[in-house]
């Protein structure tokens, strides 16, 4: 009878000792999901940040052109405005006396 115990409680301690093993190895894996689950989360918004970034500065280099192309039109409409005002000025004296 006694044997029978003593070979009883060693059959619980394998089998606490298995289950504590297998435990171990086999752990929660609901936090390994939460942590891939931020991990993919943060890259999905350093992917869109990235993109957000890429389309803002096209549209400025495009705001740029655009502003460069209008400039350069205008610059040139100012330089015949003065020439044509200074031209009518000297008209406007009369001629110079010629002696």
């Amino acid at each position: 009878m006694e044997k029978e115990r003593i070979a009883h409680e060693e059959e619980e301690k394998e089998r606490a000792e298995r289950m504590k093993k297998i435990k171990e190895q086999f752990t929660d894996p609901n936090s390994q999901w939460e942590k891939d689950k931020t991990d993919i989360q943060n890259e999905a918004m350093k992917e869109k940040a990235k993109a957000e970034k890429a389309k803002a500065d096209a549209a400025a280099q495009e705001i740029e052109t655009e502003e460069e192309t209008e400039a350069a039109p205008k610059a040139v409409k100012a330089e015949s405005k003065v020439e044509s005002k200074a031209e009518s000025k000297g008209d406007a004296k009369g001629p110079a006396k010629v002696q």
